[in-house]
């Protein structure tokens, strides 16, 4: 017996259904973006399954070349040699602000003395913190370090563990050692500092190292970097 028109036309309505909840489905699996879905980690993939398909469809997309991490690590060593951050000023122009402008720069967003301004573009607020384009971490849930990872140390190296300790924060380098711009009051000069990873965290326990590490959808170019130019 032929069915009305209208059970058609429902038919055919629920069909289009099944096959967009099908693909968004999919695409939640797969780390895709949908229009009108966020782009996350779900509960059908793992943070490791999903950065492993980034780091995937990179290297397809890619080949030859290094994740965005990579530009990080490099400004932060192009700072250290050329030096252009000037007189160390505690908490306007020091070591967190060393890593705000090294995270512009890399990232295309320009630093605050590129751009005449007293800003960072692409860190979180004042630029002491990195901002929603990166993941952070205890140092245990994010060995190994990479290159272009931002290291926060609740006691500074620089100075024995006391009372009225002062926090510290560098960027892992090209070779993995960590690059920080540091003044001690016994120091005429700041400096910017090489140093082992080792050494960089021997006042700590592991819970009181951070490591943030920008997304895997950023790192490995699935998605342009907001901001940037």
């Amino acid at each position: 017996m032929r069915r009305p028109a209208r059970y058609a036309v429902l038919g055919a309505a629920l069909g289009v259904l099944l096959l967009a909840l099908g693909a968004m489905l999919l695409a939640a699996r797969l780390g895709v973006a949908v229009p009108g879905m966020p782009r996350f980690a779900g509960p059908l993939m793992t943070a490791r399954q999903y950065e492993a398909y980034a780091r995937e469809q990179f290297l397809k997309r890619h080949p030859g070349e290094k994740p965005l991490n990579w530009a990080i690590a490099e400004t932060a060593e192009q700072f250290r040699q050329s030096q252009p951050m000037g007189r160390f000023v505690l908490n306007e122009n020091d070591c967190s602000d060393f890593v705000g402008c090294v995270v512009d720069h890399a990232l295309g967003a320009g630093t605050r003395f590129e751009r005449d301004s007293t800003d960072h573009a692409l860190c979180g607020e004042g630029g002491s913190l990195p901002g929603s384009l990166f993941l952070t971490k205890r140092l245990e849930d994010a060995r190994p370090v990479q290159p272009g990872d931002i290291i926060g140390v609740y006691h500074s190296p620089w100075y024995p563990p006391h009372e009225d300790t002062i926090g510290h924060v560098g960027v892992v380098g090209p070779d993995g050692r960590v690059i920080d711009f540091v003044k001690l009051k016994s120091w005429s000069e700041a400096r910017y500092g090489q140093s082992e990873f080792d050494w960089f965290i021997h006042n700590c326990r592991p819970d009181e190292v951070v490591v943030s590490r920008l997304r895997p959808e950023y790192r490995y170019r699935m998605l342009d970097v907001p901001g940037a130019g």
